[in-house]
C-alpha cells in the first residue's frame, strides 16, 4: 500500500544508507587505505625476502617486482581497484595467476524473495538489504582486515600464506 507512513520509511532509511556510506568515505581515507597500504608494502617485502633467498635477483619497480634467475623471470605486478589491490604474477610469460588483497566484509544476507509482496513492499525489502550491506561495509572498515583472494576464489588470510603457496 502506498501511504505517507511508507514513504516516510523509505526516506529515512535513505538517509540513514546515505549518513553510513559518508562515514564509510571518510573511514576508507583515514583508515582502511593506510592499512591497505601497509598490507601491500608487507606483501611484496615478504616476496622479494622470499625469492632472494632462493637466489633471484631482485629489481623492484613503480608497480611491484621483477625477479630474475637465469633464464626465469618473475614478474609480480600490483593493479588497484577500489578498496583492493591485485598482483598479477606472471611466470616467465608462461603462467599466469592474480592475487588480490581485498577487504573482508562479512557476508550480507540474501534478500528474501516472495511473490506474494507489493511492490512498495518489495522496494521496502530492497532499502532494507541496501541498509545491510551499507553497514556491513562500515564494520569492516571500522576496524580493516584483510583477506587474499585468487581467481579462482582461493583465499588465503596472511601474506606468508600466499607467498608460501605461489614461491615454494
Amino acid at each position: 500500500m502506498y501511504s505517507m507512513s511508507n514513504f516516510k520509511i523509505l526516506v529515512e532509511k535513505q538517509t540513514e544508507i546515505d549518513t553510513i556510506y559518508q562515514n564509510c568515505d571518510n573511514l576508507i581515507q583515514s583508515t582502511v587505505t593506510p592499512k591497505l597500504d601497509a598490507e601491500v608494502d608487507q606483501f611484496l617485502q615478504l616476496v622479494e625476502q622470499h625469492l632472494t633467498e632462493q637466489g633471484f635477483n631482485i629489481t623492484q619497480t613503480s608497480t611491484g617486482l621483477v625477479a630474475h634467475f637465469q633464464k626465469a623471470v618473475i614478474n609480480v605486478d600490483k593493479h588497484s581497484k577500489h578498496l583492493e589491490q591485485c598482483f598479477f604474477i606472471n611466470l616467465n610469460s608462461y603462467a599466469e595467476d592474480q592475487v588480490s588483497i581485498v577487504l573482508d566484509i562479512s557476508p550480507i544476507m540474501l534478500p528474501k524473495i516472495s511473490n506474494q509482496l507489493d511492490g512498495y513492499t518489495d522496494i521496502i525489502e530492497q532499502m532494507t538489504d541496501k541498509l545491510k550491506q551499507a553497514k556491513s561495509l562500515e564494520k569492516a572498515c571500522t576496524n580493516p582486515k584483510f583477506l587474499y583472494k585468487t581467481q579462482s576464489n582461493k583465499v588465503f588470510q596472511s601474506a606468508q600464506e600466499v607467498v608460501d603457496h605461489y614461491f615454494q
